[in-house]
């Protein structure tokens, strides 16, 4: 971990690219830890507001065929950078919604910058790895995390002092501009990617497994992201510094992880990190929903970012290492089924919750989380798959 994070102290392009993960994770992570007052603002019930989230994965599902072309036409570097400005540009629109139906249509637009950010970035990772000869992809997604934990920390403090959320969100984004423009001398030399082809496939048989991993584990992560602070305020009845701890501690739990993924991986190895991570997340939702107090929801959504942490980007490696399948087709797969996952997960959650209790919706994705270790357990670990 202390190599990788070498890397990105001495290596600019490294910096750059992994600092602008850490900025698309501020600007989002200060928007899911202050949901639940655009949630009281417009009077939505669960499953209202599940429905309303559903646009952010429509969004990003619209945009991931064309994102690689967009990244070739573009270069690497333009890319990111016209990307990230666009996701500063459009995350405010949110705090102006009037209704469900606005709230999911300017969720929709995010959804557009967030998956063609996304996608740009990790090109930019992987052009960065292959250029210079470094690993930080894994330390990306830590400083991804990094930046959850501090966007919804930062949040809970500005929540707590009744800032107002679109004053919030608007000097937030200018501030991430500054730092886009301050890096964009290093950004536009960038070496090229190759990333064109559509970023959204159909699992082949032979990355069934992976995918179906994949899918449980994300709708996971998208269901503390989404949900967490709204458990907290509205069931557990937390204050709003309080509520935002809940993705903070799993954000920063996320990325220890993700900086000790391949210690982590040496000492297990990769079926039984991916095993292992899948079932601390079963263990962390069960806390936190069977627990129902404050301090063992937060201790819970932790244990959960933990577990998860270093399964979706084993998962990606192993995909793109599968015989007989291109690199970028197993990648595309497990990515496409972690977007099934997205837009299934918001309306089911918010659906169960207001049916029965969103306590009930966060235990049925323990579920999923112990179904993906029981996959893990019988086809990677038995089988000796990745």
């Amino acid at each position: 971990m202390i190599r990788v994070l070498r890397a990105f102290t001495f290596h600019m392009p490294s910096l750059s690219v992994g600092l602008t993960f850490m900025t698309l994770s501020i600007l989002f992570g200060s928007w899911l830890a202050r949901l639940p007052e655009v949630q009281a603002g417009l009077m939505l019930s669960e499953g209202q507001l599940g429905l309303a989230l559903l646009g952010l994965p429509l969004g990003a599902l619209t945009v991931m065929p064309l994102a690689g072309w967009l990244i070739e036409k573009l270069s690497t570097g333009k890319a990111m950078t016209i990307a990230t400005l666009l996701f500063c540009a459009v995350l405010p629109i949110p705090a102006f919604a009037t209704s469900q139906l606005t709230l999911m249509a300017s969720l929709y637009v995010v959804g557009l910058a967030n998956s063609f950010m996304n996608v740009s970035m990790n090109a930019a990772a992987a052009a960065v790895e292959s250029q210079y000869r470094v690993t930080i992809m894994s330390a990306c997604h830590g400083m991804f995390s990094l930046g959850a934990m501090i966007g919804a920390g930062s949040a809970g403090l500005i929540a707590a002092a009744d800032i107002p959320l679109r004053a919030h969100l608007i000097v937030l984004a200018l501030l991430m501009v500054v730092l886009q423009l301050v890096l964009r001398p290093i950004t536009s030399t960038l070496p090229h990617s190759s990333a064109g082809g559509s970023s959204f496939a159909l699992p082949p048989r032979s990355v069934w497994g992976l995918a179906l991993i994949g899918f449980c584990i994300m709708i996971g992560e998208g269901a503390v992201a989404d949900w967490s602070a709204i458990y907290l305020r509205n069931v557990l009845l937390s204050d709003p510094f309080v509520a935002s701890l809940g993705f903070a501690g799993f954000s920063l739990s996320m990325a220890l992880g993700r900086f000790a993924g391949d210690g982590i991986r040496q000492y297990l190895g990769a079926p039984r990190t991916v095993f292992a991570g899948s079932l601390l997340g079963a263990a962390g939702l069960s806390i936190a929903t069977l627990l129902p107090h404050p301090a063992t929801a937060v201790l819970g959504f932790t244990i959960v970012g933990l577990g998860f942490s270093t399964v979706v980007p084993l998962l990606f490696s192993a995909a793109a290492k599968m015989p007989g399948v291109t690199p970028g087709a197993g990648i595309a797969a497990v990515a496409s089924a972690g977007v099934i996952g997205f837009l299934i997960g918001p309306p089911l959650i918010g659906f169960i919750g207001e049916h029965f209790g969103l306590g009930a919706g966060l235990g049925f994705v323990a579920v999923l989380a112990l179904a993906a270790a029981g996959i893990a357990r019988r086809s990677l670990v038995n089988q000796q798959l990745i």
